[in-house]
Formats: structure tokens, C-alpha cells, sequence
């Protein structure tokens, strides 16, 4: 099968392929990629190396799963790689946020955010976060003792999605807005999703009665344009994430325009919430199938008598850090892609320009070379300090690495340390027998159906 990796352009010559398959004629391994992408590159890294090849349709995929080589690409600050790649020209008519953009752009629009995601302002909104966590939370005593099952992936989105509106924007919407808003982000996760050739595409056409890219985008475009218009209309002495997008100057003096903040906004409600909801729910799947793990968290959130959770909790809070970073060790994704936007040599491999290049952290995250026992869910991995730091460095690496290390971190582990501490401080939570968590690719990794419970109070 003819690919880009097969010449680099301007030189006559053939450049080394990395190994890989061959996959079918036109397709490649599209098919089989798409049916199980997290197996699919686990095998290939098992049967190809740290270096290998995946065939697709218009161009090939090369997938790195070494940490030293993988922060060739991810920790690169100069260009020769991007986030964003061949798509950046649509960006300004459609407007761009900081995952799409590179350069001194980028680094300006970063650090028009940093203020907000700092130690200091997250120790402000930390009361605001718990405060919306134990109201909403509190509401699912009515599931407690009655044996119903109820999805808590479901129910945590509804609570970590209002949290995140009142902390950053001092906004708050109804309860229809909360539902259509998860199911718009998840449209719109799907729609990039699909757009990486590793999930197939949303529902592109706009059937009536059936969620669509069509009545998603614009559904949340408006949403966000109601947050800004309500601001603009209703000035607030807080200053918030809106508040400071509002304010923010480039260094030449201009404003962003207005659909650059509305993607930006889009772009923080979906990292802000959604990806929380994932990692959190995969966290409890796995963690409520090990008492022990379970009785020692309970020990921990014990010592804090029943009081909610603030900031200054956090360091005492470490085991449910660890079982949240385990969580997300085995949620694991297909590929954390960027683009060579010129050739470069990776491994040994000429890299020709707009290759996706990409780190598959499903693989990574369980190569046995740094996971003994790598499908075990065990916390204790990150506690025993010599342990992590015998680890090459992104051999764990959740939230990426280098200059789109993702902004949001601290404030992602905030609200799954709260989470965690608020849930079992009221209730027991009870997996279905049988049941095991499959993983299934919407940009983010979600558990595959949900996560069914029964509640208990304590």
C-alpha cells in the first residue's frame, strides 16, 4: 500500500518505514482500528515495537509508545510539531481555542488562562466547587436503600458540569440546559473523535427526534453566547475565567474576537467537566471492585469528620489521588496525537510533513516494562515514591506533556479528590455482580453503557 511514509518529499530516495501491518487495500487498518483501538494498539506495540506504523485511508499513523522518544514529539516547543496540524486553517472562521493553536498565539492565549487555573485562585473557588458538589450529591439520598440502579456516570456529569459553570463563570443554568449541554459536548467529542479516524463520525445529518451534530454545535454555540451576553448585560464584581477572557489583551492591544471566545468557552466547558466525569468514573468502576483499596480510602476520608472538603484538605487526601491516578492509568486512551509539520526523524524514521504522530496511552500506560502486573488496579503504584521514581517520566502522562500539557490538571484532581470524599462520607456504592467496565473511544474514554450502582447510606 502506498503511504507518505514511503519518500519524504524533495528526496528521490525510499526513507525507512517503521514495521507495522499491512492492512487492506484503500482502507488499511481502518476497520479493525476502529473496532477495538485500545487492544488494536496495544498488540501492535507488543508485536512492532516502540516505533510502528498504522495504515489508514489517506495517510499513515505512526504511533510511538517509548516515554524518551514519545517526549520527542509531545515536550517539542519549536513547531516541528502541532496540536492542531493541516486543520489550523479553518480557525479563523470558525474561531480557535488554546488546543488549536501554536506559536506566539498560543503561548499569548495560555497565558490569558494561566491566572485562573493558578493554586492560589483554585483555593478560591474550591469552597464554591465542594458547595455545589455536596448540594447536588445530596440528591441521590433518594436512590439510597431502594435497590434501584442508577448510572453514575450519568448523575456525576450533571453534578461536575453545574460546579464548573458557577466556579468559572459565576453562571448557573436549568436543569434542561445541564442535560442538553452533556449531550452536546459529547456530540461535539465524537465529531473530533471521528475526525482522528479512530471512532466512526456522530450523527451528521439532522433526523428529527435523534441527537445530531446539526442540533448540537449550534445548540451550544448558543449557550455560550447567552453566558456572554448575560455578562456583557449584567456586569459581576468576581473575577472569573469570563470575566478575564472579557478583559484579556493581546500584546498588540486587541481583544479576542468574539468567535475565538466562544470556542475558547466551548472548548473549557467540555475539558472542565467532561473529561472528569471519565476519568472519575472509570476510577470508581475498577476501585468498588477492590475492598481493601476501598476500606483504606474509607479510613482516609473518615479522618476528616464528616466536614466537607476544602483546599487545605488536599495533601491529606492522598489515597484518593492515588486511586484516581490509577483510575486513569488503566481508562487509558487510543492516541494522543500531533502533527510533524515538517520532516523530521523519530527513532530512526523519517517522519515526512503532516504525519500524525501519536503516544496510544491505553499501551503505555500498561507496558509491563513500567507496570508489573499491568491490568491489576493497584494505587499503591503511586505512593511508593521509589516506585514512581524508578518510571521513566511519561510513562504516566494523563494529562499530556509539554507546552499543551492540558491547563486544567490541578483543578481536575480538586474536584475528583472532593468527589470522592463527598461521595463515600454519605453513601456505599455497589457494582452489579457480574459487571465489568468495557472502554469505549468519545475523545475522552468513558465506560461503554455507564456505570450501574445501587447506593446504600453509610
Amino acid at each position: 500500500m502506498p503511504t507518505l511514509l514511503g519518500a519524504v518529499r524533495g528526496v528521490g530516495r525510499p526513507t525507512p518505514l517503521p514495521p507495522g501491518p499491512k492492512g487492506l487495500p484503500f482502507v488499511g487498518s481502518l476497520f479493525e482500528l476502529r473496532r477495538n483501538p485500545f487492544e488494536y494498539m496495544r498488540r501492535s506495540a507488543q508485536e512492532y515495537g516502540d516505533v510502528f506504523r498504522v495504515p489508514l485511508p489517506l495517510i499513515d499513523m505512526v504511533a510511538v509508545t517509548h516515554p524518551d522518544l514519545v517526549s520527542a514529539f509531545m515536550d517539542e516547543s519549536t513547531g516541528r510539531y502541532s496540536m492542531a496540524g493541516p486543520a489550523s486553517f479553518a480557525w479563523p472562521i470558525i474561531g480557535a481555542a488554546v488546543p488549536m493553536l501554536e506559536g506566539p498565539k498560543f503561548r499569548e492565549r495560555r497565558k490569558m488562562l494561566l491566572p485562573m487555573f493558578s493554586r492560589r485562585h483554585l483555593a478560591r473557588i474550591g469552597d464554591v466547587i465542594a458547595d455545589e458538589f455536596v448540594n447536588r450529591v445530596d440528591t441521590w439520598g433518594e436512590w439510597a436503600d431502594s435497590g434501584r440502579v442508577v448510572d453514575l456516570q450519568h448523575e456525576i456529569a450533571k453534578v461536575t458540569l453545574p460546579a464548573f459553570l458557577r466556579a468559572m463563570f459565576s453562571s448557573s443554568i436549568t436543569e434542561e440546559e445541564i442535560h442538553n449541554t452533556d449531550i452536546d459536548i459529547r456530540m461535539m467529542m465524537a465529531l473530533v473523535g471521528g475526525a482522528s479516524m479512530l471512532m466512526p463520525f456522530p450523527n451528521l445529518l439532522p433526523w428529527w427526534g435523534r441527537q445530531s451534530v446539526p442540533r448540537s454545535a449550534p445548540r451550544l454555540y448558543m449557550l455560550v453566547r447567552r453566558l456572554i451576553r448575560r455578562r456583557r448585560e449584567n456586569p459581576v464584581d468576581t473575577r472569573d475565567l469570563l470575566s478575564i477572557l472579557l478583559e484579556a489583551r493581546y500584546e498588540d492591544g486587541s481583544a479576542l474576537s468574539e468567535r475565538d471566545l466562544a470556542m475558547e468557552l466551548m472548548a473549557l466547558i467540555g475539558g472542565g467537566y467532561e473529561t472528569v466525569v471519565a476519568s472519575l468514573s472509570w476510577t470508581l468502576a475498577l476501585l468498588l471492585a477492590e475492598p481493601d483499596h476501598l476500606s483504606t480510602l474509607y479510613a482516609e476520608i473518615s479522618a476528616l469528620g464528616g466536614a466537607v472538603p476544602t483546599p487545605d484538605d488536599l495533601p491529606r487526601l492522598t489515597w484518593a489521588k492515588a486511586c484516581f491516578d490509577e483510575g486513569q492509568r488503566l481508562q487509558g486512551h487510543p492516541l494522543n496525537p500531533r502533527f510533524a509539520m515538517a520532516d523530521n526523524e523519530l527513532g530512526g524514521y523519517v517522519l515526512p510533513k503532516f504525519t500524525m504522530v501519536g503516544a496510544p496511552m491505553y499501551a503505555i500506560h500498561r507496558d509491563p516494562r513500567w507496570w508489573p502486573d499491568p491490568d491489576v488496579y493497584d494505587p499503591r503504584r503511586f505512593t511508593d515514591e521509589a516506585v514512581v521514581r524508578a518510571r521513566p517520566r511519561l510513562a504516566f502522562m494523563p494529562f499530556g506533556s509539554g507546552p499543551h500539557h492540558c491547563i486544567g490538571t490541578g483543578l481536575a484532581y480538586m474536584n475528583a479528590q472532593f468527589l470522592l470524599a463527598i461521595i463515600f462520607q454519605r453513601y456505599r456504592l455497589h457494582l452489579q455482580p457480574g459487571w465489568q467496565p468495557q472502554h469505549k473511544f468519545s475523545f475522552s474514554v468513558t465506560v461503554d453503557g455507564g456505570l450501574p450502582v445501587t447506593l446504600s447510606r453509610v
